[in-house]
């Protein structure tokens, strides 16, 4: 099942680059979005779409206004858009929050962040552990998986947690053979989440990290359309294979913040909840020790998270 959509996804996306020469393809990829919003067929399916068809009442949040005025730098709550970018275009507001913002760095702040979900496994466990230490984290969401489920999307909005765009195939060659490709998969996965939550995202990261993948172009087109992007300074190896283990992976995360102290005033970790992922559920606790132990504070990422290095 995952696989025929995969290969449904992929055709699509690939049939979007071609539209982008006929200049049709924001509207294509907003038909594609509502079109595959639609769950899967399947008891696990139906559970989710029932989850997700219960209105949502979400922990504090802040919306952006209709100028795109970014909240102050302090602010420590997820921040959102009331409307997709198409929506925004569709009214004549403002796309963009301009060239500047306003950074905050406090004297030891960490960042939990976890790409490729959600899964119905780790996400969850994730989410409960979060809970049982009262601090949240930032999660950015692929629209592959937003799409398999959409209740776990609501669950992590519902409980103060924060989301951000992580593409919707995770696929690099799709994403980075053009920015306009890169632009349609963020676009995409947002209306999806605004389909499920009310809200979208304007935090994104992109896969891989930008190192080798952005040009220029990519930069001026995400600044363009409003949307900012989220690095890291350290992370666990829990995809790159030097932190396969819990404990490896909590090893990791000491090292990297004993030997760069700089990174102390916003220390964002990445770590992965997607499937596979299990030993980063086991290890999330003592990192979350190890950081309390040092005196360290736990915020949500906003826009005024700083540059990762």
């Amino acid at each position: 099942m995952l696989q025929k959509h995969i290969r449904n996804t992929v055709l699509g996306t690939v049939l979007a680059v071609v539209l982008v020469c006929t200049g049709t393809w924001a509207h294509y990829w907003e038909k594609q979005a509502v079109r595959q919003s639609r769950p899967a067929v399947g008891v696990e399916a139906a559970k989710e779409a029932t989850e997700a068809a219960v209105p949502v009442t979400p922990a504090a949040t802040v919306l952006l206004p209709d100028s795109f005025r970014l909240p102050a730098p302090d602010t420590d709550l997820p921040v959102y858009d009331r409307y997709t970018i198409r929506q925004r275009k569709d009214k004549g507001l403002p796309v963009t929050y301009g060239t500047k913002r306003a950074y905050y760095y406090g004297k030891k702040v960490a960042y939990l962040t976890f790409d490729d979900g959600p899964d119905k496994k780790n996400t969850r466990e994730i989410l409960s552990i979060l809970k049982q230490e009262k601090i949240h984290g930032t999660f950015f969401l692929v629209g592959l998986n937003v799409r398999l489920h959409p209740g776990i999307v609501k669950d992590i909005y519902v409980s103060g947690n924060a989301i951000g765009l992580h593409s919707y195939t995770h696929n690099y060659k799709i994403l980075y053979s053009s920015p306009q490709a890169y632009l349609q998969e963020m676009m995409m996965t947002e209306i999806l989440i605004h389909q499920i939550i009310g809200v979208r995202p304007i935090i994104t990261r992109a896969p891989g990290g930008t190192a080798g993948h952005f040009t220029k172009a990519y930069w001026q087109a995400i600044r363009e359309n409003g949307y900012i992007e989220v690095g890291w300074n350290s992370l666990t190896g829990d995809a790159d294979g030097t932190g396969k283990t819990a404990a490896k992976a909590v090893q990791n995360v000491i090292r990297q913040i004993q030997g760069q102290p700089h990174i102390q005033s916003h220390l964002v970790i990445l770590m992965h909840d997607s499937s596979g992922h299990g030993e980063t559920v086991k290890a999330l606790p003592p990192i979350i020790h190890y950081l309390k132990s040092k005196g360290y504070t736990f915020r949500v990422i906003t826009p005024s998270v700083p540059p990762a290095w």
